[in-house]
């Protein structure tokens, strides 16, 4: 705990005080320690961590704070944990997924029907991530390109209003081709509802055929991949963020066709050995933390008598040039491209069905309550006279006034009685983040005790105006 030396006396640190205007103030040195204190608790991940006279709360859990005593004493539900005013609740979702689960703190739900759409409702407004995979298309059939991969969209931060139904659809897959034809086009996937922007995965393009115009097809609006080209053809172009299609090769004596696009990247041009391979796909890990899951590869082109490969990376089919066939399908509920066929082959590859999942926290906070919050108390080893804290603090939103906004107080007698300090900031660790204290608080007037406790309070508290966040305490005593 704080205090002063007086004149001409030896400290620990070798510096004598000649006067008693130079008395030694180790206030700041006390802040020091507890900042280390601090920082001891964050490495170690430390529940409450208690010195001689002091007690350190970093918040990893909830064990040194006082639920009976505090009000609104909201958590943050991820490190680095803090407390705020207000509550963490559980929303209400209204849906029709076709599978949901939960994924550590978060839950999520996956539409894979192609047959209807789907419906979404949250009744509180929450942040969400997603996944929007269009149809792939197939590829086409005659010595013949690949289809593209279906659009891929994936962002967290949507902002989905409680009370309003959002629509999802999903794309299918290309039809497979049994005669000389392009590929199939697939289907759109889209998301959709009062207060965002449609969100569209277009659906891929179908592969080139060597007697229907030899170009693989355009990815469909909106993002779609491009197909793969056929008979000396260019591949289809992918829209929006969608990747073009290969070409065909130009010389034999397989003459390649080209791999569709896949959503990480164009599909392969053809040789004169070999179709092109489908464009990579995308990894995600929305359904399971840290386990990735690939999505809209784009299907691998045809040849005359040698098979190409899949979409590399993703989940492309694979083409096929020999007479048994048939060129490989895009995995369902991925968006991958179909394969592309010889003329003797049975079928071209279908495309796969898309998929959209959302994903959220399965709990939410809301913010802009006055907070009290209350610790457990510490046992003194000797009744106190003097106290201090030191706290991490976070101006959220807004600007707290010291001492108006945010206040903090010290007890020895269990909490019955308290005495508030004055908060000055010391410093700042990090953008809008103040380290604040107070010193020698003189509690000698209270009741006798040495159950140590701390209290601090948010006032005006209001959300996306004035939103008071705290980190970290200590609590001293002498």
């Amino acid at each position: 705990m704080s205090g002063k030396v007086g004149d001409n006396v030896y400290r620990a640190s070798g510096v004598v005080a000649s006067a008693a205007s130079d008395a030694y103030d180790d206030d700041q040195l006390h802040s020091n320690i507890a900042i280390l204190g601090f920082k001891v608790a964050v490495n170690g991940s430390l529940v409450r961590y208690n010195l001689v006279d002091q007690s350190i709360d970093e918040y990893f859990d909830t064990s040194g704070v006082d639920a009976s005593a505090s009000v609104n004493e909201a958590r943050s539900l991820t490190a680095p944990y803090y407390y705020f005013g207000g509550s963490v609740i559980s929303p209400s979702v209204t849906e029709d997924a076709d599978e949901t689960g939960t994924d550590g703190l978060y839950s999520w739900y996956k539409w894979t029907d192609t047959g209807a759409t789907g419906s979404y409702n949250n009744d509180t407004t929450q942040d969400h991530e997603y996944l929007i995979v269009g149809g792939g298309a197939s590829g086409a059939r005659n010595h013949a390109g690949s289809g593209g991969a279906g659009g891929l969209l994936t962002a967290t931060g949507l902002s989905l209003t409680g009370g309003n139904e959002y629509t999802i659809t999903v794309g299918a897959g290309g039809a497979a081709r049994t005669t000389a034809s392009d590929g199939d086009d697939g289907d759109d996937s889209i998301l959709s509802g009062t207060g965002i922007t449609t969100l569209t995965a277009g659906g891929g393009g179908g592969g080139g055929d060597n007697a229907g115009g030899s170009a693989g097809r355009d990815g469909r609006a909106t993002n779609g991949n491009g197909g793969g080209g056929a008979y000396n053809g260019n591949g289809g172009a992918g829209d929006g963020a969608g990747f073009d299609g290969g070409s065909q090769s130009t010389s034999g004596p397989q003459y390649g066709t080209g791999g569709g696009g896949g959503a990480g990247g164009a599909g392969g041009a053809g040789t004169n050995t070999a179709g092109g391979a489908g464009g990579i796909g995308l990894a995600s890990d929305i359904l399971e933390t840290g386990t990735d899951v690939y999505y809209a590869g784009g299907g691998g082109g045809g040849t005359y008598s040698d098979n190409s490969a899949a979409g590399a990376g993703g989940i492309g089919g694979g083409g096929d040039g020999s007479a048994s066939g048939p060129g490989g399908a895009g995995t369902a509920n991925t968006g991958g491209g179909g394969g592309g066929v010889h003329n003797t082959s049975p079928s071209s590859g279908a495309g796969g069905s898309g998929i959209v999942i959302l994903r959220r926290l399965t709990s939410s906070t809301v913010t802009g309550s006055d907070l009290t919050l209350q610790s457990t108390d510490v046992s003194a080893e000797a009744e106190p006279d003097y106290g201090e804290i030191v706290l991490l603090m976070e101006d959220g939103e807004g600007t707290a006034t010291l001492n108006t906004d945010i206040k903090g107080y010290i007890s020895r007698d269990s909490g019955t009685t308290f005495t508030q300090g004055t908060f000055v900031d010391e410093g700042s660790w990090g953008t809008n983040r103040k380290i604040l204290a107070f010193h020698d608080l003189d509690i000698s007037a209270q009741p006798s005790g040495t159950s140590m406790c701390y209290k601090i309070t948010t006032h005006n508290q209001s959300s996306g105006s004035k939103e008071t966040n705290i980190y970290a305490t200590s609590i001293g005593w002498r």
